[in-house]
């Protein structure tokens, strides 16, 4: 698997997730591509290729006997590779098969790379380039069509039944007898987080990166009040954190507008429970350290445990067996696009609009996602009047009402 370099004996270019091999030396060529022809990889979107490349190395071994994978790239040994690739293949559709995941993205790495690696290395000579571009051309054609999932209907969006959601509410508010988290620290920023995810929608790295001076404020002279914004940018000088959190895309830097209330909640947090501590991101652990992200997956584990048995049944309703960062962010979604559409917005503006707020990029199909999903009144319905009752409720429990 990778690993991760960061001692502060090394130079910042030589720090970052790296491939090793069973020895633990730096595997040559997954560390040639990721560093010479894909310098500028998010470091979430590099591990992902370097675990996939692993794979594809450890079949190799496996298929020869010998860790042989960098020797074949190096001998661009094309009939090889290429018969690595077909055994690395019905290896992933197996797998795919029995676990019901997607593999694709694991395929499409080892594709790539191989390509990639053959066009690059510089070791064929002169007369044999034709006949190994040809040869390439034919990897690159075929396999990249190939697929290792098995087929099936696509996943429905995942988002979370309108039952859950009001549950969610009464689960994350600090002064609820539901509320499972054990301190009042606990309560009020796994309550912010909450809040973050569902009304924003981010992703849990972008939540985890966010520090707290990313809730800005303006006067507005033409609305003739206040304005507030969320910054999600990168943020990760002096992170400590082993598995450093992340932008995916260019596009996931943007502006946020924000409601009073949770630029009111945030601050309450900062003011009154985040603590004094010796790094500036907004979601701290009880240990004064940045929240890692490991930890948002567990919260809501606990939140999960305690639904009703209603919202549970509910949640197998909808093809989950719990409540996630990433299932948050899909509810964000689908009310958003309803929203959009409600207020007579054309699909394509709609589209663009949900595209620019939620960080996709230009090529990503998740706004066309969305725009054909059957979105339940409900959903909206609960969406807001439950924030409504939810904002009344909390103002009653903020220590001397200082949000106001």
């Amino acid at each position: 698997m990778p690993v991760k370099l960061n001692s502060a004996l090394l130079p910042p270019s030589m720090r970052g997730v790296v491939a090793v091999s069973s020895y633990g030396a730096p595997r040559f060529w997954p560390t040639i591509w990721v560093d010479l022809l894909r310098p500028s990889l998010e470091e979430s979107t590099r591990r992902k290729h370097l675990a996939a490349l692993e794979r594809l190395y450890d079949a190799a071994r496996r298929q020869r006997g010998y860790d042989c994978l960098d020797r074949l790239v190096t001998e661009a040994d094309v009939d090889a590779l290429e018969d690595i690739l077909v055994g690395f293949l019905a290896q992933l559709r197996n797998e795919a098969a029995i676990e019901q995941t997607d593999k694709s993205s694991t395929w499409a790495s080892a594709v790539t790379f191989v390509a990639d690696m053959l066009r690059y290395s510089g070791t064929v000579p002169g007369f044999q380039a034709s006949e190994m571009e040809a040869k390439l051309l034919r990897i690159e054609t075929l396999y990249r069509q190939l697929t290792p999932n098995p087929e099936g209907r696509s996943p429905p969006v995942r988002a979370l039944p309108p039952l859950v959601i009001e549950e969610l509410y009464e689960i994350f508010r600090p002064d609820s007898p539901l509320n499972p988290f054990k301190t009042e620290i606990l309560r009020w920023r796994n309550l912010l987080i909450f809040m973050i995810l569902l009304r924003l929608g981010l992703r849990r790295g972008e939540a985890a990166l966010l520090h707290t001076t990313s809730f800005k404020e303006d006067f507005d002279p033409e609305l003739g009040k206040a304005v507030h914004w969320l910054d999600v940018e990168e943020t990760n000088d002096g992170d400590p954190r082993y598995e450093q959190p992340s932008l995916k895309t260019a596009m996931s830097r943007r502006q946020l507008p924000l409601s009073a209330d949770l630029v009111n909640l945030a601050h309450l947090y900062i003011r009154n429970y985040r603590g004094r501590a010796n790094y500036p991101h907004l979601l701290m652990s009880q240990k004064a350290k940045p929240l890692a992200l490991r930890s948002f997956g567990k919260m809501f584990d606990v939140a999960t445990a305690a639904l009703s048995d209603r919202a549970k049944e509910s949640l197998n309703k909808q093809g989950l067996v719990g409540v996630s960062c990433h299932d948050l962010r899909h509810t964000s979604a689908v009310v958003r696009m309803r929203r959009y559409q409600d207020a007579g917005m054309d699909l394509d503006k709609a589209q663009e609009k949900l595209r620019v707020f939620f960080g996709w990029s230009k090529s990503s199909n998740m706004p066309r996602l969305y725009a054909k999903a059957y979105f339940e009144t409900s959903l909206a319905e609960v969406w807001d009047e439950k924030f409504d009752a939810f904002v009344d409720a909390l103002r009653r429990v903020i220590p001397g009402n200082e949000h106001q």
